[in-house]
């Protein structure tokens, strides 16, 4: 279970079909990419992509669309690449942190979120990869792991404001990552390889290449659920009143306006 203070409650994440511990000690239990909805919480759906890891390689790079199994082959044969897997993720948080903060400003983005990134970590369940080239690294990855499951939490390159050539190198560069992370992560056990979840709103340039990126991977579609139960009084009377809020908030017609826009 990560472990995360909110600014009133505790709570308490896990992960796909994970159980949370008895007397875990906090107030709101999470689910994320639960499979099956829980009974008696809070719960909206999620959809994802799932990659699976238990073929042999060849079986899983056939569903690659034919351009991203060109661009991972270039990257390998030309690129001079190098591949870096960083199980003990807490050694390097700073470093990958800083490197994604500058993407996202660079895409309007949030943020890393510090708080979840080292709560993960220090649980063990937090794995980091980077690509680079000369030194310079070009592309890095975050995933969390459950079991034989991992989920894509971030990915962040730099590709703004340089030219043709260099963007080229990271778009395969981030294609080759992801395969060699697949391959590291198929020889540690792990079966599934789900993508971090899917925009059901395509309305943006933006989210449609995040999902047509994804796509080109060929993984198979999956739908699971996020829940939240409160485990504590002071949980069920926060989950009251955020409902409350947001009721409130959903009836106002300029808050309405401004999701809209």
């Amino acid at each position: 279970m990560i472990r995360l203070n909110g600014r009133v409650v505790v709570y308490g994440e896990v992960w796909f079909d994970e159980q949370p511990p008895a007397n875990a000690g906090v107030d709101i239990v999470v689910y994320r990419y639960r499979r099956a909805p829980v009974a008696n919480a809070r719960t909206a759906p999620l959809h994802s992509l799932c990659t699976d890891l238990a073929r042999p390689p060849d079986a899983i790079a056939a569903e690659f669309n034919a351009t991203c199994r060109r661009h991972i082959r270039q990257a390998e044969a030309r690129d001079g690449l190098h591949h870096e897997v960083i199980p003990a993720a807490a050694d390097r948080l700073e470093e990958f942190s800083a490197f994604y903060d500058t993407f996202a400003r660079q895409k309007a983005l949030w943020p890393a979120d510090r708080q979840w990134l080292a709560r993960a970590a220090a649980e063990g369940q937090l794995v980091l990869s980077c690509a680079s080239r000369d030194g310079n690294r070009l592309v890095w990855h975050a995933h969390l792991r459950c079991g034989r499951i991992v989920s894509l939490a971030y990915s962040a390159s730099w590709f703004r404001s340089m030219d043709s050539d260099y963007r080229s190198l990271v778009g395969r560069a981030n294609r080759w990552l992801h395969w060699r992370d697949m391959l590291c992560f198929k020889e540690a056990g792990v079966q599934c390889y789900d993508w971090g979840g899917m925009f059901e709103d395509e309305s943006t340039p933006e989210r449609a290449g995040i999902n047509r990126f994804k796509r080109d991977f060929g993984g198979q579609p999956v739908h699971s659920y996020e829940c939240m139960v409160a485990a504590s009084a002071r949980g069920r009377v926060w989950l009251t009143l955020r409902e409350a809020w947001r009721g409130w908030q959903r009836a106002q017609p300029t808050a309405a306006l401004r999701q809209s826009s």
